[in-house]
């Protein structure tokens, strides 16, 4: 489950990564199409199971109101000295993003899907690596702001070049 970015937001972090390219190797970047912030990953699910997530998803989406973010700065998860992830970083109504995903969370417990024991880190990913490695995000400021409306159910596919993404359902973000 995520949340879905605006075409402009799409366009500034591809020039980010266009950047970071020439700066980091071994990098599998994210393309634009794929590009959005996770509030959930669910695995696999069955079939069956997405009509009645996809109810408790719009119930759990309309009592948040929608949420004003603006991009913030980069990083990488663990650090910069041994990344698995790069990404960038999220500022705005930070404490509405946490509350929403945590909310969906616990929707998602009563389906059977694990609850995350980690606190949420609201961050849109941009590349990931296989070895850990320094990396170099020394790029100018990557800034943009946009609403966040809905939370989209996606399938993921993987395939061998990245993930492919179909919507499952839409939700609209309540207020």
């Amino acid at each position: 489950m995520a949340l879905p970015l605006p075409d402009a937001v799409k366009v500034t972090l591809d020039g980010a990564i266009t950047q970071l390219k020439t700066r980091n190797h071994g990098v599998r970047w994210v393309k634009p199409d794929g590009l959005h912030l996770t509030l959930k990953f669910l695995g696999d699910i069955p079939e069956e199971r997405v009509a009645k997530l996809s109810a408790d998803l719009d119930r759990a989406a309309s009592e948040c109101p929608r949420l004003s973010l603006t991009l913030s700065g980069l990083g990488a998860f663990p650090g910069i000295k041994r990344a698995r992830v790069v990404w960038a970083g999220l500022a705005g109504d930070v404490t509405g993003l946490g509350n929403l995903a945590r909310s969906i969370d616990k929707m998602c417990s009563t389906h059977g899907i694990a609850e995350e024991h980690r606190p949420f880190s609201g961050h849109i990913t941009l590349g990931r690596l296989k070895t850990p490695t320094v990396v170099d995000l020394g790029i100018g400021p990557v800034t943009g702001m946009f609403m966040a409306w809905e939370v989209l159910l996606y399938r993921s596919l993987l395939t061998p070049g990245g993930a492919q993404y179909t919507v499952l359902h839409r939700s609209s973000l309540g207020g």
